[in-house]
């Protein structure tokens, strides 16, 4: 079945029950996102913990390694931002 030949169907489906499928599509969408968005800032959330639980036992050479590896990200960040 074609997606032109399936885009038919449904689209009389539709007009037989009144069914109107942008605003479920648009709802389902923004729950997908919001879920996705909860999971990056929940993985964010739990990498700082561990980064900040790490710090303490981190050699001094491998400190200075991450501050400058942070200070470039937020440099092109700032690039980037304008």
């Amino acid at each position: 079945m074609s997606l032109e030949t399936f885009h038919y169907i449904a689209n009389q489906l539709s007009g037989i029950f009144n069914f109107n499928g942008e605003p479920l599509a648009t709802a389902l969408i923004i729950l997908g996102l919001a879920i996705l968005s909860i999971m990056i800032l929940a993985g964010l959330i739990y990498g700082a913990i561990k980064v900040v639980k790490a710090v303490p036992n981190m050699p001094f050479k491998q400190f200075i390694i991450v501050m400058l590896m942070i200070a470039v990200f937020l440099v092109i960040v700032g690039v980037l931002i304008p």
